[in-house]
């Protein structure tokens, strides 16, 4: 796809290819510039708003023996860095971060050394007084020297709290380079050496996101366990950070076949997606099935490509018979039927009831059970919740010879089935997607939620 990916095309693929997770129990896809715009907070955080950051080291070299005492180079460096630039790359989960030097001096001196004498632990600091210092250099900003660090992804347990695996850039794992500025006696991998040095001591990282393991409010099957990163390039040429989670299940070999997974044409900018498996097993059926029915809703899948519905058991009997016509000559009509039927999922009106008998009986009509629950969102902030919003079933009555038999049993069998049918609550869903996954400073900000077959919650971020 050369265009931005619409809504309409996520929806639309997703209700196509049934299950699209590929065996992962739910995937958040995250756009690059979203996790660019955390990064870019914390970048501020850290530089108390002034968004420049100074590296500066002090540092000796080896000792260099001389017959009037030996003594070691002491170099000083101190560079002002702007603005972070993170880069992420396709099929790799190491993140190019760029900072340009918009000002920097350098200097190096001699000091004396005592036999033994150890670079590591010389414990110079700038300006130090043992060290024969020659004159200060400014770094020539014109030639547009910058530090560039390959920082590979990686994933830090308790960050937040004791239940939480949090992935973050963390700098100390960094490979680092400077380019267009030279210190005199010093190499290049010295220098990046040191940089590394300053970002390690500095305890310098940024967080992606953290997957709360901890069941407080929720399910198993929606209590992450396990989780596993990617990065990928789509069609369209968007960068999507994906976190792949295990719940209740195993840890899929393969990846999601959603082709597409963020509508960026629409402005949105993370997705959220939960397996059919969960969803109907877990949420609908369990949902249905706590609400004192007079009947149960259970799971099924044809296959693991074809994704899950749930089906009505036992299903509702309904018998009887009504005359019409006139007094003298009635016609009688008897009917038996069990009405149930299948709920699956749908691409804009999330779960989709069907069922089309011939019931028993002299009334020779084709009974149609069809009804929309539309899943929708409340509130706003923490307060955002997904509802199903259950509307009463429709009852249609075809064929026959009179178009009286078809009101009257229409009209009978939608009294009685309608006020069986009653709405869940999702929940589990709304802890999952606002308490189980968190971003620094930030939540989803749910907009769109829908159940193609696989349920997936389209929206951005706010601040938390």
């Amino acid at each position: 796809m050369s265009n931005s990916p619409t809504l309409a095309y996520l929806l639309g693929q997703m209700a196509q290819d049934k299950e699209v997770l590929n065996g992962w129990d739910a995937v958040l896809n995250v756009l690059e510039s979203a996790v660019n715009t955390f990064f870019q907070k914390q970048f501020q955080s850290m530089t108390a708003g002034t968004g420049q950051m100074t590296v500066a080291q002090v540092f000796c070299g080896p000792a260099v023996p001389n017959p009037h005492g030996d003594y070691c180079v002491v170099t000083q460096f101190s560079f002002v860095l702007g603005p972070p630039q993170f880069v992420f790359t396709d099929g790799s989960n190491t993140v190019t971060v760029t900072q340009a030097i918009v000002s920097g001096t350098t200097r190096s001196g001699t000091m004396p050394v005592e036999d033994g004498f150890k670079p590591s632990s010389c414990g110079c600091t700038p300006g130090d007084s043992r060290v024969t210092w020659g004159p200060v250099k400014t770094v020539d900003v014109g030639t547009r020297p910058t530090v560039t660090a390959r920082v590979p992804l990686t994933s830090v347990t308790g960050l937040i709290n004791a239940t939480t695996h949090t992935i973050v850039l963390d700098f100390a794992n960094g490979a680092f380079t400077a380019t267009n500025v030279t210190v005199e006696g010093v190499t290049s991998a010295e220098m990046s050496d040191q940089i590394r040095n300053w970002f390690m001591t500095h305890g310098v990282r940024y967080q992606v996101a953290s997957l709360d393991c901890a069941g407080r409010g929720s399910i198993p099957s929606l209590t992450p366990t396990q989780f596993q990163l990617r990065v990928l390039q789509t069609g369209s040429g968007n960068i999507i950070v994906q976190i792949l989670i295990t719940t209740n299940g195993r840890p899929s070999p393969g990846y999601p076949i959603v082709l597409e997974p963020i509508p960026t044409a629409n402005g949105y900018t993370c997705t959220l997606m939960i397996s059919s498996r969960i969803v109907f097993s877990d949420i609908l059926c369990a949902g249905f099935n706590s609400a004192g029915k007079p009947f149960n809703l259970y799971p099924q899948s044809m296959s693991a490509a074809a994704g899950y519905t749930a089906y009505i058991a036992p299903q509702m009997h309904f018998e009887g018979s009504f005359s019409y016509g006139s007094c003298c000559s009635p016609t009688t009509v008897t009917y038996s039927l069990y009405l149930g039927g299948t709920y699956s999922g749908s691409a804009y009106s999330g779960f989709y009831l069907y069922q089309s008998i011939t019931p028993s009986g002299n009334v020779g009509n084709t009974i149609t059970v069809t009804g929309l629950n539309p899943v929708s969102l409340s509130g706003s902030g923490p307060s955002q919740a997904i509802r199903i919003t259950p509307l009463p079933p429709t009852v249609t009555v075809t064929g026959g010879a009179s178009d009286t038999i078809n009101s009257r049993l229409q009209s009978i069998l939608n009294d009685d089935f309608g006020p069986a049918m009653a709405g869940i609550s999702f929940s589990p869903v709304t802890y999952f997607a606002l308490r189980n996954i968190l971003f620094p400073s930030s939540m989803i900000a749910m907009r769109i939620v829908e159940v193609p077959t696989d349920m997936v919650i389209v929206g951005t971020f706010q601040p938390n």
